[in-house]
């Protein structure tokens, strides 16, 4: 048998006899391949990986993606790799790459890429004192964590389950009294956005699940005459693009600043989701969405103590068994609780559990602008708030501390049950600034996890049936047993 290989532009043969075995071809084929390492290759397949792992992070780890990884490993493997500063790095950088691809496999190795990242950060320092003049690229720890996630989620998800994620509060304006410099436009443009800008960091897993939902909390329109409140909030209708940008399919606006600017207001809002295909529901206009094969109904109501609290629950139980079926999923939005405060107020977990026991999968919280606890009410969860994520009212960060909350549901002989439950711990913004928003949600990992995931434990903890331990991802950080 004759077999070719193409290598640049020659052509290289080689024979086998009948008695070979594949693996002495493969064997042969790899000698054949190998190449020696150059200053060059070092600075090309560098610059490679950087783009790769982004392009992993920012896909949410598509398949052309994966692909490109893999190849990327395949062109390492095939140099001769010296016991030196240049061939030590290319080895740990390639092992770097390969912890990364692992987490595509469900049953992997949380810390592969924790074990392997040290020892990948000490030969680049190694192999660039050893040529200072080598031009490699500097890969942030957040590219590969982020693309680690991303393989990580695509590993995590199964063909018969689906997966919804959820963020809280969300606006792209700033109330008018806010200083300039603190105003999103201001900051927007300050920062050359486009409309991947605000939830750039988010892609990861706003691109690996099925659904993503946020609570759009503001009027997005260009009217000026507005209600007289303390807070007024609109967003400009342009930057309802951000939405379908980010991997988000759908908003709800029961909350209590869609209306700000009116009926007027409210009907450009509908009109500026509508153009970017991004569905929404409200008060009295559930949403029903097939997701994979799971009919979905996502239910959303503003209740803030100001309606009769008997009619108003009435309303929701009979809405939700007016939709809950053995074989569908409800999700109720719930716009509800007390500014800042960290547990519910006594009517949130009476609303909470009259919706789940009529029949409810899950209820989902916001408006109190912080985490709150997270209760498991006869088997069901209530988020009770998942805070802020990109709000542009909140200039000056009163709470940066919040989460995306990842949802997976399957269908079990007829019915829809709960999988799990998994979080992103995030901070609200990106640059470090404890006063001043950038309007970027950051998923964050190591300490900052940790310090988000044990704050969300400590005041779950404290009330009634509150959840305890909180799965999330974090390939740098031992948890805890």
């Amino acid at each position: 048998m004759i077999a070719t290989i193409l290598l640049g532009a020659g052509v290289i043969f080689w024979f086998t006899g009948k008695g070979s075995s594949v693996s002495d071809a493969q064997s042969e084929h790899k000698k054949v391949e190998q190449k020696d390492l150059t200053k060059e290759a070092v600075e090309t397949l560098s610059k490679q990986a950087n783009e790769i792992l982004q392009l992993l992070a920012s896909s949410g780890g598509s398949s052309e993606a994966e692909q490109k990884t893999n190849e990327l490993i395949a062109q390492i493997d095939r140099y001769k790799m010296k016991d030196d500063a240049m061939g030590e790095y290319m080895k740990l950088l390639n092992s770097s790459l390969k912890a990364v691809d692992s987490y595509r496999e469900e049953n992997t190795d949380e810390k592969a890429l924790g074990r392997v990242h040290p020892s990948y950060l000490s030969a680049l320092a190694k192999v660039k004192e050893a040529d200072p003049s080598l031009r490699l690229e500097e890969i942030d720890p957040y590219v590969w964590f982020y693309a680690a996630a991303a393989n990580y989620e695509q590993g995590q998800r199964k063909d018969e389950q689906i997966t919804i994620s959820m963020v809280g509060d969300n606006s792209f304006g700033t109330y008018p009294e806010a200083p300039e410099h603190l105003q999103f436009d201001y900051v927007f443009e300050k920062n050359n956005g486009d409309n991947q800008y605000v939830y750039k960091n988010s892609l990861p897993w706003f691109n690996s699940d099925d659904y993503t939902v946020i609570n759009a909390e503001s009027a997005f329109t260009t009217e000026t005459k507005a209600e007289e409140k303390m807070w007024r909030i609109k967003s400009h209708p342009k930057y309802a693009a951000f939405l379908p940008a980010s991997g988000i399919e759908a908003a709800n606006l029961a909350n209590n600043h869609t209306m700000d600017y009116f009926e007027a207001g409210y009907r450009d809002t509908l009109k500026a989701f509508k153009e970017q295909n991004v569905a929404v529901f409200n008060e009295g206009m559930p949403h029903i969405e097939k997701i994979k094969n799971i009919e979905t109904v996502f239910l959303g109501y503003d209740y803030r103590y100001r309606k009769s609290a008997d009619s108003y629950l009435e309303n929701i139980v009979r809405d939700v068994k007016k939709y809950k079926r053995k074989d569908n999923l409800v999700i109720v939005n719930m716009h509800w609780g007390i500014e800042y405060m960290e547990t519910p107020a006594f009517y949130q977990t009476k609303f909470g559990h009259a919706a789940l026991d009529a029949g409810a999968d899950i209820i989902i919280g916001h408006h109190p602008h912080r985490l709150q606890s997270v209760e498991k009410y006869n088997g069901k969860y209530i988020i009770y708030s998942m805070g802020d994520y990109a709000f542009g009212a909140d200039p000056t960060l009163k709470s940066r501390q919040t989460a995306i909350f990842r949802l997976t549901f399957a269908k079990e002989a007829g019915s829809v049950v709960m999988k799990g439950l998994r979080i992103v711990p995030t901070l609200e913004n990106s640059d470090d600034s404890e006063t001043e928003n950038n309007y970027q949600p950051l998923p964050v990992f190591g300490e900052e996890a940790k310090e988000i995931v044990d704050e969300l434990t400590r005041i779950s903890t404290i009330i009634p049936n509150g959840v305890d331990e909180f799965d999330y991802f974090d390939p740098f950080l031992e948890k805890a047993e």
